[in-house]
């Protein structure tokens, strides 16, 4: 199962879920992240609290989903706060499309506030990877799968 987060910028947020999803996901997942419009360096802050997590921010990267196009996720997850009314391209198609909105740390002003921010993120994020992580995938219908994940993005 290939799970794709999305978020325009691919600074922060997406990064975020990526990191947290191949921390507690089974084996079995690939997952990756990508942006429609990438910065192309993670957002400074976010290399601390990738360290403070444990990680290794060298580990990440902010890039282009274009530059994914051989990865053919079977899951795209937006992560972004709302629409930003960009279509994704043809090759995510295929994909189980769902939102999973979440407040964007990069408004913060400071490292401690930012920090603040990705913590509430982080545990949201944490929670519904966790639900993911529980779900029988291969026993679900498409549209099970696509109903399962949008209801995560209540929890």
């Amino acid at each position: 199962m290939k799970i794709l987060f999305i978020c325009r910028h691919n600074a922060c947020r997406s990064i975020l879920a990526e990191a947290i999803a191949k921390r507690f996901l089974p084996e079995g997942f690939e997952v990756a992240s990508a942006g429609s419009e990438p910065l192309g360096e993670l957002h400074p802050y976010m290399n601390t609290y990738l360290k403070a997590m444990g990680l290794d921010p060298t580990d990440f990267r902010s890039k282009s989903w274009e530059e994914l196009t051989g990865f053919h996720p079977d899951i795209v997850i937006s992560v972004c706060d709302e629409a930003h009314g960009e279509a994704c391209p043809n090759w995510l198609a295929d994909g189980i499309r769902v939102n999973w909105a979440l407040n964007n740390p990069l408004e913060a002003t400071s490292q401690a506030d930012f920090d603040k921010e990705c913590h509430v993120a982080s545990l949201s994020l944490k929670r519904r990877i966790d639900k993911l992580a529980s779900f029988d995938l291969a026993a679900m219908s498409r549209e099970d799968i696509t109903a399962a994940l949008a209801q995560l993005h209540r929890i």
